[in-house]
Parts: C-alpha cells; sequence; structure tokens
C-alpha cells in the first residue's frame, strides 16, 4: 500500500500547482515543457531530500509513524484553511494574488512569485522561461518540504515518492494550464487547493489508522 500512498501524497501535494497552471492559461502566459520540466524536478529533488530526513529520523523516533501521520494531518488542515497571504481590492479583469517569497542571498533580492501570471512573468514577455521556471518551482516546492518529512517518518521510501510528485508535478501544471486557457476561468483554483488539503487529511489518517 506503501506504492499507492506514494502516488496519493504526489496527487495531493501537487494540486495546488494545478491552480497554478489554471492562472497562467487564464493570462495566456505560456509555460514550455522545459520549464515544467524544470519545475517538476526541482518538486521532485526537494521531495526526495525531505523524505529522506523524515526516513533517517524515523530510526530515532519510537513514534515515527504517529508522528508523521499527524504531521501529514496538519499540513492538510492547513492548506485546507489557507487564505491568500495578500487579498485586495483589485479591478474585475485582475485575480487576488497569492504571494510568496523567496531570499536569495547570493543574488541579495527578493523573488515574489504569486498566484498573478503577470507577477510571476518576471520579464512580462508573456513567456515562462527557465530561469522564471527555477524560482517558481522552489517556490512551490515549499509545501513538499513538510509533507515529505511526514511522509518519510511514516515509512514511505525516498525515490517513489519523488518520482511520484515528479510526475504529477507534469500532469497538474499541464492540465491546469490547458483547463485555464480553453475556459477563461480561475474559478477550478480554490477548489484544487481545498481538494489537495482533503486529500492530506485521508492520507494522514489512512497512515495513522494502518
Amino acid at each position: 500500500m506503501h506504492i499507492v500512498s506514494a502516488l496519493l501524497v504526489g496527487l495531493a501535494a501537487n494540486l495546488d500547482n494545478f491552480g497554478v497552471g489554471i492562472s497562467y492559461g487564464v493570462q495566456k502566459i505560456r509555460i514550455p515543457f522545459l520549464s515544467n520540466f524544470f519545475i517538476a524536478l526541482l518538486s521532485g529533488a526537494i521531495t526526495f531530500i525531505a523524505v529522506f530526513t523524515g526516513h533517517f529520523l524515523s530510526h530515532f523516533i519510537a513514534v515515527a509513524n504517529m508522528l508523521g501521520a499527524v504531521l501529514i494531518i496538519l499540513i492538510g488542515i492547513w492548506v485546507t484553511v489557507h487564505k491568500p497571504a495578500v487579498e485586495q481590492a483589485l479591478p474585475a479583469a485582475v485575480p487576488v494574488m497569492k504571494t510568496y517569497s523567496i531570499s536569495i542571498k547570493p543574488l541579495s533580492t527578493i523573488v515574489k512569485i504569486t498566484k498573478n501570471p503577470s507577477m510571476a512573468d518576471i520579464d512580462a514577455n508573456g513567456f515562462i522561461s527557465a530561469r522564471e521556471a527555477i524560482a517558481l518551482g522552489l517556490t512551490l516546492s515549499f509545501n513538499c518540504i513538510a509533507t515529505g518529512i511526514g511522509a518519510g517518518l511514516t515509512g514511505l521510501a525516498p525515490l517513489p515518492l519523488a518520482i511520484s510528485v515528479c510526475l504529477f508535478s507534469l500532469l497538474t501544471i499541464s492540465s491546469g494550464y490547458w483547463a485555464g486557457w480553453k475556459t477563461a476561468s480561475d474559478r477550478l483554483e480554490g477548489y484544487s487547493q481545498f481538494l489537495s488539503g482533503a486529500m492530506l487529511i485521508l492520507i494522514g489518517l489512512y497512515e495513522l489508522l494502518n
């Protein structure tokens, strides 16, 4: 059942990326395959490190499985109830933004990745370059850290979960982008966040009871 859990965690961890893809699709900002691949690769790599860390810590914690399951449940609750960091009155054509900030010390700058594609597209050319994709990938993979540690504590292996996260990242961003492009509606964005949190809660409960 760990393989099934790895697939479900990979999907749940990336459902918010579906909302990101929708935002880009609605604004008609292109996400080429290479950029999408960089995002997925970063998510997978960070997940591998997080799960490996949790798996390592499980050897020293007597109730590691219970602790990991509770951590996944708490993350699911947070994802479900979490609201955008920035909410303000905006023109109807501009969606309310969720802002994430990354401090990149070597560059001494703050890269702001938002749910508003016009902000995430740093050079405003309507195209997500590899450089912009790396910044976006680092931001989107933050939620994989705590989830990965929790999954590692429950006994999930690092490689299968990292591969699952990588594949579902590719699929959710691509499908979200297509949905946003075709429907020109971002209503599904909120549903994807709620579903992501609900799935994590259910996965945590399953691991807790088993």
